[in-house]
């Protein structure tokens, strides 16, 4: 694959502090491409495409589609994601807003992203076919690669909630596009168990992460957000994911945090998410540094930056004042977001966090 790299003439996104902060190569493992739609490229696809995103201006839309107060629970957070999942209505829609999630992450200076989508989310609504989003998703992250010098790797969501039929299916597309030789196909690399945990039945999916794990891929699983330490503890002993996306309920289960070290589970930590959705009651009462300082595996990610209206810098800036943390610790951070990719070893191998 031949890389251009015309960043060099991109200015940065923000002009605003923590320079530092933002050159420091940084490893991303948690952030939803259906939920990383820029405003303004929700507001000229949905007027290309004559679609209803409920403002009739560029600044009613802004003010309705980012979330900037805590809301009452996942559940509220959750359906604010129904504007941008609108507008990803056509391959070229999937794709654009692919290309520029691997720009915006490289203006934050991430050097490793994981991108994550759910092909049931994306479909509802629309005449799209997996494959069609899946080409997408894969034709979006080459050409955001030609560009910019990010190393891309894709995770693809089963989504809670969602029957049974549909999930199945999205994971025998995703096997069989992770098998052939599309360009791109090899940045297939993970499977996601995700959305709302509390009420769902786990034990239907048991067979199909069973069937992604031994198709090779890397496995994480939404848990611990809305829900409590024992349903981590559950997500362990059904899943044994690598990865937990946030799960920093286990903070305060002294049995559940140190199966989290002896088994090597890292923790996708997005603190702004967290507090938005209201998991914590205040950034300053995040469980992060205490999980972080008792050795459990962490990694700092965005989640959801256009929806939430941060970036990967802003989640720095949050763990230097309310966490404590330095740039050694930032590195450190990293490093075990690295050695936790799903990216292959040769790919990953790349980047020097």
């Amino acid at each position: 694959m031949s890389r251009r790299h015309r960043y060099r003439d991109i200015p940065h996104r923000m002009s605003r502090g923590g320079h530092g902060l933002r050159v420091l190569p940084k490893v991303e493992l948690h952030r939803h491409l259906d939920g990383s739609v820029r405003i303004q490229t929700i507001w000229d696809l949905a007027s290309a495409a004559g679609l209803d995103v409920g403002a009739r201006t560029l600044d009613e839309l802004r003010r309705m589609a980012v979330i900037r107060e805590p809301l009452s629970d996942l559940g509220q957070a959750l359906a604010r994601f129904e504007t941008q999942r609108k507008v990803l209505h056509s391959f070229d829609a999937i794709s654009r807003v692919t290309r520029e999630n691997v720009e915006d992450a490289f203006r934050d200076g991430v050097k490793l992203l994981e991108l994550r989508f759910a092909p049931a989310f994306i479909a509802e609504g629309t005449t799209l076919s997996n494959d069609e989003i899946i080409s997408g998703v894969l034709d979006g992250i080459i050409r955001g690669m030609e560009e910019f010098p990010v190393e891309v790797g894709l995770i693809g969501i089963l989504a809670r909630g969602y029957p049974m039929s549909v999930n199945d299916r999205a994971l025998d597309d995703l096997l069989k596009w992770k098998k052939g030789s599309a360009p791109g196909a090899d940045r297939l690399c993970g499977l996601d168990l995700a959305a709302m945990e509390a009420g769902i039945d786990p034990l239907p999916f048991v067979p199909l992460v069973a069937r992604a794990r031994d198709a090779g891929l890397g496995i994480t699983v939404h848990s611990g957000e809305d829900t409590d330490a024992a349903h981590v503890a559950r997500t362990l002993d059904l899943f044994r994911p690598s990865r937990i996306g946030h799960g920093i309920r286990a903070w305060g289960n002294a049995e559940v945090m140190e199966r989290l070290k002896e088994e090597d589970v890292l923790l996708e930590v997005c603190p702004t998410s967290n507090w938005l959705t209201s998991a914590v009651s205040s950034l300053e009462a995040h469980p992060l540094p205490g999980l972080y300082k008792a050795g459990v595996p962490v990694s700092i990610n965005s989640d959801d930056p256009n929806l939430m209206g941060i970036d990967r810098v802003n989640e720095y800036e949050v763990c230097a004042r309310h966490c404590g943390f330095q740039e050694r610790d930032f590195r450190a951070i990293n490093r075990a977001a690295w050695e936790h990719s799903f990216l292959p070893r040769e790919l990953r191998g790349r980047v020097v966090p």
